[in-house]
């Protein structure tokens, strides 16, 4: 009895086809860990970016702030300079200076009587506080939860150096009247950021 020994020549290249090598199947125990050196650098700079994001105010927040304090140094600077000053503007006198009319500046802060809707002048706006329900230069009542403004009049030195710093210590008194006044806006939004509006108007 004869065996045939010859192998069928689909089975010769069926076991061909399984004959390579082991890194064509998947990665090498080096290149997984080259991988995760690469990922863990890169963790390191991108993690603190993120943070940013997430920390970071949102737009809508600061956009309201900002118009609320604009909003409200747009409609102090519209006023006239002092509670004196004549219609259609003009110096008056200060204690810097005698150029303008006999009639002197007054203190800062609303005369008696005055509200809100009545203010004529700049500096009656000294110490307005709201918080949650502002008014409009209407007088229009509108909410918004979180927020508050608060607005400073002081005098101060025409030389001030910068504007913004507390010396020569701004003066509230008619007797220390000086040609500026300062005005700060500063507005605090719901995550306690705060926005400071400054300007600087003066006696003409």
């Amino acid at each position: 009895m004869m065996i045939n020994m010859t192998k069928h020549p689909t089975q010769k290249s069926a076991n061909a086809g399984n004959n390579r090598p082991s890194s064509a199947f998947g990665f090498s125990l080096l290149e997984l860990i080259i991988t995760i050196v690469i990922l863990g650098f890169s963790s390191l700079v991108l993690i603190p970016f993120f943070n940013a994001i997430t920390r970071s105010p949102d737009p809508m927040i600061r956009q309201r702030a900002i118009s609320l304090g604009q909003g409200l140094m747009d409609e102090i600077l519209a006023k006239k300079w002092d509670e004196n000053t004549p219609l259609g503007g003009g110096a008056i006198a200060t204690s810097e200076s005698t150029r303008g009319l006999a009639i002197p500046a007054s203190a800062i802060g609303a005369e008696g009587g005055e509200t809100r809707i009545d203010y004529d002048d700049v500096d009656d706006y000294h110490n307005l506080t709201e918080t949650n329900d502002f008014r409009d230069q209407n007088n229009t009542l509108f909410i918004l939860n979180g927020y508050g403004r608060t607005a400073k009049i002081e005098y101060i030195a025409s030389n001030a150096t910068p504007i913004t710093t507390t010396a020569p210590t701004g003066a509230l008194t008619a007797a220390s009247a000086t040609d500026s006044k300062r005005i700060v806006v500063t507005v605090t939004a719901p995550n306690q950021e705060q926005f400071s509006f400054v300007s600087v108007v003066c006696n003409f």
